[in-house]
């Protein structure tokens, strides 16, 4: 279920968490007036409020999105955010900007793991396939390389930039030259807007956006239909395989060399990204694997329908009603029908000690099953044989109970019976499957 505000108070709250309150926003923008002295906060906040009522007015109902968080979820998001910075299309604008002229660094670092991974010079492969083999047979170096990343990958560069080596017309390892600093040290600095790197910045973030929904698409439906128990059966073989599996991983995993075991893994995981070994793979996955997806899918379906059975049938219970009457005249034992209550209306009941009229219905057919409930095929109302034992359940005092008739009586302090007397109903009910009226 989707969240959507449905009273005046609850959008007015979702409103003041989304967008920040009206005095809030009425001071930051006299402040920001006052500070600036121009009128561009102004026409920021007339963006604001005007972006504000149209958001507001765009809300979807709690039914019109697919796919969307619960109210639960929805308001501990909210709650976490509340002291963050109000919804704003130039906040929004101004940290993007900073964001893309910092973000350089971070698809640098990408695209050089992915040129080690496609094996673009095959020396870098070699020498990060021999560092991670390392880290595999010997983990305790972990704790060693963030220094050794820092001291090669920043402060050896830095030492050389600032200490060039003299020039060699044979290519050499770079030796810093001696004496004092020749060149001014690099400053890591925010590239100017709408220069070269910010627009590739622009574009890498453009396509990364593309490659985490094409990615997100695909993890999605490769998850949803094992995991989402629309199919029950399907579902059902999925998790017993993977209950079994994880089972069977607990109790081996201790005894397993998973030293070796990723160290395998990880050569056999660049070694797949070398050119050749894609043609190979290729070639082997289309002349091998391709024609028998369609027999292996099979088979696993096979063995679904033949061994996975689910049988159950729908959750029944009971559903009660309570058949109220009232003394015509306490002289004559005559009772008028009253109507047919949820509750048995006895001396301690709510409703009665706030001197309430009994609610529910007249005729007994017009009592309605629970909601997501329905009543049971072929059953009827069936009158409760065991008053007894339902007035001890419900601890209802002051009540006589006639075994005979089945009516639970209303007594006075003096012991004579009430005014009101009750016997209970009840009928089959079960619960509603998926999609069923």
């Amino acid at each position: 279920m989707n969240y959507a505000p449905r009273t005046l108070r609850e959008f007015s709250a979702l409103k003041d968490i989304l967008y920040g309150s009206d005095d809030a926003t009425s001071s930051s923008s006299s402040s920001s007036q006052e500070s600036s002295g121009s009128k561009e906060s102004r026409k920021d906040h007339i963006t604001d409020k005007l972006l504000e009522r149209l958001f507001a007015s765009a809300l979807p109902a709690a039914d019109a999105v697919n796919g969307g968080s619960t109210m639960t979820d929805v308001v501990e998001r909210l709650q976490d955010q509340k002291n963050r910075p109000a919804f704003s299309v130039p906040v929004m604008a101004r940290n993007f900007s900073r964001l893309n002229a910092r973000i350089g660094v971070v698809f640098r670092l990408q695209y050089k793991i992915l040129r080690i991974l496609i094996w673009r010079n095959p020396n870098h492969t070699f020498s990060a396939l021999a560092v991670y083999s390392f880290l595999c047979l010997y983990p305790f170096l972990l704790l060693l390389f963030p220094v050794v990343v820092v001291l090669l990958g920043f402060m050896v560069p830095a030492f050389v930039q600032r200490h060039p080596p003299p020039p060699s017309p044979l290519p050499s390892f770079p030796v810093p030259s001696e004496g004092p600093p020749l060149a001014e040290a690099r400053e890591l600095r925010p590239v100017p807007e709408l220069s070269r790197d910010f627009l590739m910045n622009m574009r890498d973030i453009q396509n990364a956006m593309d490659d985490f929904t094409r990615a997100y698409d695909k993890i999605v439906g490769a998850l949803t239909k094992p995991t989402n128990f629309k199919d029950e059966q399907y579902s059902s073989a999925v998790y017993l395989a993977l209950l079994v599996f994880g089972a069977v991983m607990f109790l081996i995993s201790p005894y397993l060399p998973w030293r070796h075991i990723f160290l395998v893994w990880g050569w056999a995981v660049v070694t797949m990204g070398h050119p050749k070994a894609r043609r190979i793979l290729k070639s082997s996955h289309d002349m091998y694997v391709s024609p028998r997806e369609h027999q292996l899918s099979n088979l696993f379906d096979a063995w679904v329908q033949k061994d996975i059975v689910l049988d159950e049938l729908p959750e029944q219970r009971h559903v009660e009603i309570f058949e109220l009457q009232r003394q015509k005249n306490s002289d004559v034992d005559e009772w008028d029908d009253w109507l047919f209550s949820a509750a048995p209306y006895d001396a301690l009941s709510p409703q009665r000690t706030s001197k309430q009229r009994p609610q529910g219905v007249r005729f007994l057919d017009e009592v309605l099953p629970p909601v997501g409930w329905k009543f049971a095929q072929n059953s009827a109302w069936k009158l409760d044989l065991r008053p007894a034992e339902w007035v001890l359940q419900r601890s209802v005092v002051g009540a006589d109970v006639d075994n005979n008739s089945k009516w639970v009586y209303d007594t006075t302090l003096s012991g004579r019976r009430g005014e009101w007397r009750r016997r209970r109903w009840l009928r089959a009910c079960e619960r509603h499957s998926a999609g069923e009226e």
